[in-house]
């Protein structure tokens, strides 16, 4: 299975904020689509030869590659814009005809750098240890 955080170099989150980072660059909306046909027999959840179906597993697997799928190609987009990052990710669908549907993964590409922390300072000594320390030299 797809790596599900990080595709190609693009991290991609659904929250807005990704903590540790900081936001250099904005390019904006990117989205990548994944279409489906209704029909059962195509889609492979009914057999041609006798239709019998597949097992729960094997339809979650269906339905989770159609989803991965289209956020893969969502992140392919960043990655040519120059991003690194998709923030705020989302999902949508509608059909196209009788007979398709598009599954829509969408989101915000931007280049996100890791934070620099500040150098911890040493702390300052109290002034009345300081005169103290003066003293019993």
């Amino acid at each position: 299975m797809r790596d599900a955080a990080n595709r190609g170099g693009v991290l991609v989150v659904t929250t807005d904020h990704l903590p540790g980072h900081v936001v250099q660059a904005v390019y904006g909306e990117v989205l990548g689509l994944s279409a489906r046909t209704l029909s059962p027999y195509t889609e492979g959840f009914k057999s041609y030869a006798d239709g019998s179906g597949v097992s729960m597993d094997v339809r979650l697997h269906m339905l989770t590659e159609c989803r991965l799928e289209a956020v893969d190609r969502m992140a392919q987009v960043a990655l040519r814009l120059g991003a690194n990052a998709v923030l705020a990710m989302r999902f949508d669908h509608r059909p196209v005809t009788e007979s398709w549907i598009e599954i829509c993964a969408y989101g915000t590409a931007v280049r996100a750098e890791v934070a620099r922390l500040p150098r911890p300072r040493k702390p300052a000594t109290p002034a009345n240890e300081a005169d103290m320390s003066l003293k019993s030299a």
